[in-house]
C-alpha cells in the first residue's frame, strides 16, 4: 500500500512538473508576434530573446526527461543535449559577430 502511495506521489510530481514547463513553454512561444523561419535573418533568430527562451526551456526539458530513459547511452545523450542547448541560449547573448 505505501509503495502504491508514494509511486502515485511521484507520478504526480512528474505531471505536474511537466505542465508547468508545458505552461511556461507556451507563454513564451506566444509572447513573440511570430513569423515564418525564412522571414527572419539568421542573426535575429539566434539573438532574439523569445528565440532563446525557448531554446533553453526545450533544452531543459529535454535534460529533465532524459531521467526516465533507462538506457545509460540514450540517457547521457539526451542530458548532452539539454545542456548543449541550455549552454548556447545562455551564451548567444554575449557573443558579437
Amino acid at each position: 500500500m505505501t509503495n502504491q502511495i508514494l509511486k502515485f506521489t511521484s507520478t504526480m510530481r512528474t505531471s505536474i512538473a511537466a505542465a508547468l514547463l508545458t505552461a511556461l513553454a507556451s507563454g513564451v512561444a506566444q509572447a513573440h508576434p511570430g513569423h515564418g523561419l525564412h522571414e527572419a535573418s539568421a542573426s535575429h533568430v539566434l539573438t532574439s530573446p523569445y528565440h532563446l527562451a525557448v531554446l533553453a526551456l526545450s533544452g531543459a526539458t529535454i535534460w529533465f526527461s532524459a531521467r526516465w530513459v533507462e538506457r545509460r547511452l540514450p540517457r547521457r545523450l539526451l542530458q548532452s543535449i539539454g545542456i548543449a542547448a541550455v549552454m548556447t541560449a545562455a551564451l548567444f547573448p554575449f557573443i558579437r559577430a
